[in-house]
């Protein structure tokens, strides 16, 4: 982008939290009550996906039948009991905490609404974002941009004006349908990049700590 965006559209889990394990955790309990599992590297090669996604790919690797709505509501539950766990990722956190109030923010993931509220209240970030845009609130998760478009839409700023934080395959795929630039932060230099380049206008009026819980 050769222009500074108009606003910043943070994905949560993997970019704006670190959320693996507490949500491998949780639906590793939900899998178990129905006699599945899932290896972690397996999990995490699935990183991006929706938990309907998700739970439709582990039905196909299962010998036999699963009930995807039990498993669904059973991991939501699991999964709201270990919000307390949910940590920043500090650096993508910090760049949301020294922007808020100087650019528009959102959040935009494919975790459903209690979830992604959950963590940001257990993590004190919720008040640094001007929307928070949820599995709920779109027809299709990511890869299909819709998500990132609501979230556009209730900032009040033009697709092509936002630029997206993103951790996954799905998520970048989601920024290019939508008309985004988006910054894959697992890149360690194009986000301390952008992070110099926007805290170089947007310079910090007094510091204040991320809360790390």
């Amino acid at each position: 982008m050769n222009v500074q965006p108009k606003a910043l559209i943070f994905d949560c889990d993997g970019t704006l939290l670190l959320t693996a394990d507490l949500h491998f955790k949780a639906i590793g309990a939900a899998l178990a009550a129905q006699g599945a599992s899932i290896s972690y590297d397996w999990y995490v090669g699935q990183s991006g996906l929706s938990r309907g996604d998700l739970f439709q790919r582990v039905a196909q690797h299962h010998d036999g039948p699963l009930d995807l709505p039990r498993l669904s509501q059973d991991s939501i539950d699991a999964t709201l009991r270990l919000a307390h766990d949910a940590r920043p990722n500090p650096s993508v956190a910090a760049l949301a905490v020294r922007l808020s109030g100087k650019l528009p923010l959102a959040v935009a993931t494919n975790s459903e609404r209690a979830i992604v509220s959950a963590f940001l209240e257990a993590t004190g970030l919720r008040k640094h974002f001007d929307a928070v845009v949820a599995r709920e609130d779109a027809a299709k998760p990511k890869p299909a941009p819709d998500l990132f478009l609501r979230a556009a839409h209730r900032l009040g700023v033009a697709p092509e004006s936002c630029l997206i934080l993103e951790d996954s395959a799905e998520g970048l795929a989601a920024a290019r349908d939508a008309g985004m630039e988006a910054v894959d932060v697992r890149n360690d230099t194009a986000l301390a990049t952008l992070s110099a380049r926007l805290c170089s206008v947007y310079p910090a009026d007094v510091a204040r700590p991320i809360d790390q819980h």
